[in-house]
């Protein structure tokens, strides 16, 4: 197993909110290194998966993002998931922590901003951009973790 997911979730028949399923699958075809999953939305299934990796990213579209956003998830230890029904990222994590008593050391949030939710199978130019971009930002992101991982080992 990888030490790297990535859940990219969002409906792809509603226009911009499946940019992090795209964005998803465009990094398990550049990087085969990473594993990926991708999920119409997160269920507390999720929790025992996320629970064996050392990262983790979510990738989720945003209309309140204005760029891409790669935010990590601070892991509170004392949080306790609110209920099952929706999942969101945290909620994840908590389960995790409190089933499993395990939890990614880091965890990322990924925003790709999106306006248009209508019935549709294709992006927004805006959307479809910032996707091409996430897979950029996401490219550094995982050479920032592989030199922090490299340096750890060395030291």
């Amino acid at each position: 197993m990888n030490q790297i997911l990535v859940i990219g979730y969002g409906n792809t028949l509603r226009g911009d909110d499946g940019a992090g399923v795209a964005a998803a699958e465009r990094i398990a075809r550049r990087f085969p290194q990473v594993d990926v999953m991708t999920v119409h939305q997160l269920q507390p299934e999720l929790a025992e998966t996320i629970a064996w990796y050392s990262t983790v990213f979510f990738v989720d579209a945003s209309v309140s993002a204005r760029d891409i956003e790669m935010t990590p998830l601070a892991h509170l230890p004392g949080a306790r998931p609110e209920g099952t029904h929706a999942s969101t990222p945290a909620t994840l994590v908590a389960l995790s922590n409190e089933l499993y008593g395990r939890v990614p050391d880091t965890v990322f949030l990924g925003a790709i901003p999106a306006s248009s939710f209508e019935h549709a199978e294709s992006f927004s130019r805006l959307t479809a951009e910032k996707v091409e971009e996430f897979i950029d930002r996401f490219a550094l992101q995982l050479h920032d973790l592989r030199t922090a991982c490299t340096a750890t080992v060395h030291e």
